[in-house]
């Protein structure tokens, strides 16, 4: 099977170097909008968020159809007493999942996955490290990471 040949299975669409930076940029979007939503929260709290330094992203699908490397955004969440959580991207192209972010703070390691269809409003589930059993995602559960 030539690299042309592959199929993405959800959309039934011919995997192309085109399509890869469809998937990178929607990735990019989703990230860019789950970051303004946890900033928007930590304004409305004593919080505050901040962009860390960009990470490279360079997946396999990428290298395989000659796509450029990206950045992607950090985060990191400070709260009033001073407890710190680091959130960066895993990866797009995760088993069962739209992409993965991880999130570290002292009270362990989280990873938030994108539940939804490829090119549809995500559905971020939080869950702990090594557990199975994961909630929907909202911002103010960082609160209790600290």
């Amino acid at each position: 099977m030539g690299q042309n040949d592959l199929v993405d299975d959800l959309e039934g669409r011919e995997i192309t170097a085109e399509y890869v930076n469809e998937r990178v940029d929607n990735w990019l979007q989703r990230l860019a909008a789950l970051f303004k939503q946890i900033k928007a929260w930590a304004a409305t709290t004593e919080w505050t968020a901040e962009d860390g330094a960009p990470i490279p992203m360079r997946e396999e699908m990428m290298e395989r159809f000659g796509v450029a490397e990206r950045k992607q955004p950090t985060l990191s969440v400070r709260s009033p007493t001073g407890g710190e959580i680091w959130i960066k991207p895993k990866g797009l192209w995760v088993i069962g999942a739209n992409g993965r972010v991880d999130i570290y703070s002292r009270k362990g390691a989280f990873t938030l996955v994108d539940v939804a269809d490829t090119f549809q409003m995500p559905q971020w589930v939080l869950h702990r490290i090594g557990k199975t059993d994961g909630q929907p995602f909202n911002p103010q559960q960082l609160a209790d990471m600290v």
